[in-house]
């Protein structure tokens, strides 16, 4: 049964009745929301000196170490707020912190100083309790699922956080923007999620917090699109970027997904949702 939602819900575009056979989900922001945290990244600073120490004999102060790391993250954070695509590696963001302390790594030593920082979520990610409810009624639907993520965490490390939140199993393709040299919108991270789960655009939604790197990249591959305001509200008024849909809360999917399989009208999906007030409707894909 879905779950009523807890704040208002949009539907539009309802003209293609396509059933749903996969949704593919956004992480930061979408699935999760963050509890920060300094402790992990410091440990991960001390386990890194202590590899330095153990290769060469000889390591930079932790403080100076985390100044070097801390610029290379802040370079990422540029690209990520750029118009820039492409994504370097993260090893590369890496390999340039350690230059700016005298250390030239050895490719073996570089790709385990990179495990070391980025092998693992920096913070622990937090998902609602009717968030795992919604995705366990989508999988129990015979839905495919998968994420795609703008991350400097390496691959492993955003399975690793699934792993530790119960998540995995939800999963079949994960996705993240450091393995694949570009970042959303950049239709190559669609295009892989699409075939990790082996399902054509028109058939798959995709869910996310950003209109332009979430939703306007998953409309350039042909997939419907919703916009989530559960962690962070971006208007869509102010914006030419136009969702099928906006949800409140993740728990609001499966109604959303019944709303697109039965052509439902949007005015009958707010009513179906509640109190709802309906605030755009999007007759064209």
């Amino acid at each position: 049964m879905a779950a009523k939602p807890s704040s208002r819900l949009v539907v539009s575009g309802l003209n293609n009745r396509r059933p749903i056979r996969a949704v593919i989900f956004d992480l930061g922001h979408t699935i999760w929301d963050f509890a920060p945290t300094e402790t992990s990244w410091r440990l991960n600073i001390v386990r890194l000196r202590e590899r330095l120490l153990a290769a060469q004999g000889s390591a930079p102060a932790p403080n100076e170490l985390a100044k070097a790391l801390q610029t290379a993250v802040r370079r990422w954070m540029m690209i990520w707020d750029s118009d820039v695509l492409a994504q370097p590696r993260t090893s590369v963001l890496v390999s340039e912190a350690l230059a700016d302390v005298g250390i030239s790594p050895t490719d073996e030593f570089l790709e385990e100083s990179t495990i070391t920082l980025f092998g693992r979520e920096l913070e622990m990610p937090v998902v609602p309790p009717d968030s795992l409810a919604a995705l366990g009624e989508l999988q129990s639907r015979g839905i495919a699922m998968g994420c795609v993520s703008n991350t400097i965490s390496l691959e492993e490390g955003i399975h690793d956080a699934l792993r530790r939140l119960g998540l995995l199993r939800y999963f079949t393709v994960v996705v993240a923007s450091s393995s694949m040299g570009y970042k959303k919108p950049h239709r190559s991270l669609f295009e892989r999620a699409l075939q990790g789960v082996d399902v054509e655009p028109p058939s798959a939604v995709f869910v996310g917090d950003r209109l332009v790197d979430d939703i306007s990249g998953a409309q350039a591959v042909g997939m419907r699109v919703i916009l989530t305001h559960q962690f962070r509200q971006e208007d869509v008024a102010a914006s030419n970027i136009v969702p099928d849909a906006v949800v409140g809360r993740l728990a609001e999917l499966p109604g959303v997904i019944d709303a697109f399989e039965s052509g439902e009208g949007a005015s009958e999906a707010a009513t179906m949702a509640g109190e709802e007030e309906v605030v755009h409707a999007r007759t064209t894909r």
